[in-house]
């Protein structure tokens, strides 16, 4: 959705993404999404899996997990959720957000912003993991390959007394 052409909610809900913090929208999302109703809560869950390929675990009644997930995903990502969302759920969601109780407070400054979005932050690349020995099983043939690289280094043998 092109900022310059959105509904009115739906940069009220913007600016509460962009200058709220993570609790008080994780408060404010938890709100909404009791007011919603447990079908609404099921449709976005299935289009959250979709767009995030995640919470594949989560029911519609999970909504403080949900609450999480939908505030995560916007702040690592601004826009994932902002354009990924059918917009009918969206509206919807932004509307419940804005009308919550915790919503109404985060929208002061409103008139004051200028409705950036900030930059998009490169990603990370994800740490190699050095703790699986898996890669030294199967590069070794023999017994030191099947069962020794899951086990710690045999103890040092031991020295004869008085020599």
């Amino acid at each position: 959705m092109d900022p310059g052409v959105e509904s009115e909610v739906a940069r009220e809900y913007r600016h509460l993404l962009r200058t709220g913090s993570a609790d008080w929208q994780e408060t404010a999302h938890r709100h909404a999404l009791l007011a919603l109703g447990p079908w609404v809560r099921a449709r976005l869950l299935a289009e959250l899996r979709a767009l995030l390929l995640t919470g594949t675990r989560l029911g519609p009644d999970d909504v403080h997990a949900i609450a999480r997930l939908l505030v995560l995903a916007e702040r690592r990502r601004p826009r994932t959720l902002l354009d990924g969302l059918s917009p009918d759920l969206l509206d919807r969601l932004a509307a419940a957000v804005v009308a919550s109780p915790t919503g109404g407070s985060l929208g002061v400054g409103l008139d004051l912003w200028d409705g950036t979005d900030p930059p998009e932050q490169p990603e990370e690349p994800v740490a190699r993991d050095l703790h699986q020995r898996w890669h030294a099983q199967r590069a070794t043939p023999g017994y030191e390959g099947d069962a020794a690289a899951f086990f710690a280094a045999p103890p040092p043998p031991s020295r004869p007394a008085g020599g």
